[in-house]
């Protein structure tokens, strides 16, 4: 548990604020009886978050951090009756100090580590939750994003509701039943997917339909019948050619009919480079003298120049073509003594007595054909397979979900209506939370939309969570208390006092409540503010004098 904070800007009249100690239970910061404003109550709640790893009171407390400037806060925890004491700084607040008794720095640690120490310390390392995850919801403090009375899930204005309904399940321990059957779903998913890509990329072959599976099917059949006939017909060497060298020969012959084609495009490509040649190489006996006869005035030197630029263009040329038309020669040498090699392959595999050639190749055509026809008909079947898991784990992790969400929603829905009752003695309607899908949520009272109803609901709801969980703290600002009628106030202020862990909450104008209530206050007092250096810094800077 927390035990105390203390910081050197932490004033009273002009004088170092003592370190302020904190009780197991219920922990009261308390204003005056005017309710007066801007004298600290928030801010130290703040300070609080700031202790649990939390941000807020560095980012959202600005005018803090613009008067008072860079700060250390100190603070101590006790845990199986051992102190750890700890400091941490508005200005590189990426870290937190170990310190000795007297705080003095011994270490330096990472929020995250510090945070990780408290979760050991509290025993709330749960699967998948973090600290902060957990208690930053509950630190219902001005100026943070969590006091908003319809959204108590909510630990950031913007934040999706199914990031809080998730923070939920992972509080009550249900979220690694989940998330090992979300995993399921996932992966049975990506499985699909993948294997459905695969087929619209033409990486595999399948057909498109039933109607399609039943024609391949019929063609299977055919194929069969033929396949049978010939092995009938030539049974004796049909024998001895086994699966493996039927299909070492069909792959044989494509890749042979591959090559086959390949030459004919380079030899057409080089009988077209052999056209071109015979072009450039046709040249015309020019008499340019005789042109003179018609043309008296023709510049022959120019025109000579440019006959001589067009020669000198025909032998680059003529070059290239050469050393494009050798390449072609070279590649097609090379496909032809593959294509040989192949064709001896294949005459060695094929190699059997009393089958000739065309038998064989056509026995191997049946074989391969079949074979395509059931893989794209399997390939079909697969991807169905594939759907119907898939839909089925969705299913059933959709069934687990709600069943999981219906047994959180119970439990907190019961517990805030033992709450309520004794708050109320029956008599008024309890808060409800209604979860309605994995990203949706509804919280509100009954017949009863009044503020003060709404905020009360929000308290009850925050003492349901800390009574069911392993939450170990709460953190209720005045902004939430005051908006409570009197009597709901004081029922509320004994619910605190009867738990076990710690609660932390300001409020002001005890005198309004009756005597028993204000003893409660005055007892769990940690720190009292007033105006006129009272304050948490000793001061208010919001005055103009």
């Amino acid at each position: 548990m927390l035990i105390e904070i203390r910081s050197n800007k932490f004033m009273e009249n002009g004088k170092v604020r003592p370190p302020i100690t904190f009780n197991p239970g219920l922990n009261t910061v308390l204003g005056n009886n005017k309710g007066s404003n801007s004298i600290g109550k928030s801010t130290f709640l703040m300070i609080l978050d700031f202790v649990f790893g939390g941000e807020d009171y560095v980012n959202k407390s600005v005018d803090v951090q613009k008067n008072i400037g860079v700060h250390t806060i100190d603070f101590k925890f006790k845990f199986l009756e051992e102190d750890y004491n700890f400091s941490r700084s508005t200005g590189d607040y990426t870290v937190v100090n170990i310190c000795n008794e007297n705080y003095e720095t011994i270490d330096s640690i990472s929020v995250e580590e510090y945070t990780e120490f408290l979760s050991e310390q509290y025993k709330l390392n749960l699967p998948n939750l973090t600290l902060r995850g957990a208690i930053g919801r509950f630190f219902r403090v001005y100026q943070r994003e969590t006091t908003d009375e319809q959204f108590p899930l909510r630990s950031a204005i913007r934040e999706p509701e199914k990031n809080g309904i998730t923070a939920l399940t992972k509080i009550f321990n249900k979220y690694k039943l989940i998330m090992e059957q979300q995993n399921i779903v996932k992966n049975a998913k990506e499985e699909e997917k993948t294997f459905k890509s695969a087929q619209k990329f033409k990486h595999i072959k399948s057909v498109k339909n039933k109607t399609e599976l039943k024609k391949n099917e019929k063609q299977i059949n055919v194929l069969n019948e033929k396949l049978d006939n010939l092995m009938s017909e030539n049974s004796k060497g049909l024998s001895d050619v086994d699966s493996l060298q039927t299909k070492e020969i069909s792959e044989l012959r494509s890749e042979l009919s591959i090559l086959k084609r390949e030459r004919i495009q380079l030899e057409s490509q080089k009988k077209s480079y052999e056209i071109d040649n015979n072009f450039l190489k046709f040249t015309q006996q020019r008499d340019f003298e005789a042109l003179l006869e018609f043309f008296p005035n023709a510049n022959i030197k120019r025109i000579e120049e440019i006959e001589g630029f067009h020669k000198q263009v025909r032998t680059v040329l003529t070059k290239e073509f050469k050393q494009s038309r050798k390449n072609i020669l070279d590649m097609i040498d090379s496909i032809s003594e593959n294509i040989s090699t192949l064709e001896e392959k294949i005459t060695d595999v094929s190699n059997i007595p009393n089958v000739s050639q065309a038998v064989l190749t056509q026995y191997a055509d049946l074989q391969n054909d079949i074979q395509q026809l059931k893989d794209a008909n399997n390939n079909f079947l697969k991807l169905n397979e594939l759907k119907d898991r898939s839909t089925k784990l969705s299913d059933s992790f959709n069934l687990l979900l709600k069943e999981v969400l219906s047994d959180v929603e119970n439990q907190i829905n019961k517990k805030m209506k033992e709450l309520n009752d004794i708050i109320y003695n029956g008599t008024k309607t309890a808060p409800e939370l209604i979860i309605k899908k994995h990203n949706s949520y509804s919280f509100y009272t009954p017949n009863d939309s009044g503020t003060g109803a709404q905020y009360k609901g929000l308290i009850i709801f925050d003492i349901a969570m800390l009574t069911l969980t392993d939450l170990p703290l709460l953190v209720h600002d005045s902004l939430l208390l005051k908006q409570i009628e009197d009597e709901a106030i004081e029922k509320i202020i004994e619910i605190y006092t009867s738990l076990d862990k710690q609660i932390f909450i300001s409020l002001d104008k005890i005198n309004s409540y009756p005597i028993d209530t204000q003893n409660i206050l005055k007892k769990t007092k940690i720190l009292e503010l007033y105006p006129d250096g009272g304050e948490l810094f000793g001061y208010s800077w919001n005055k103009t004098n």
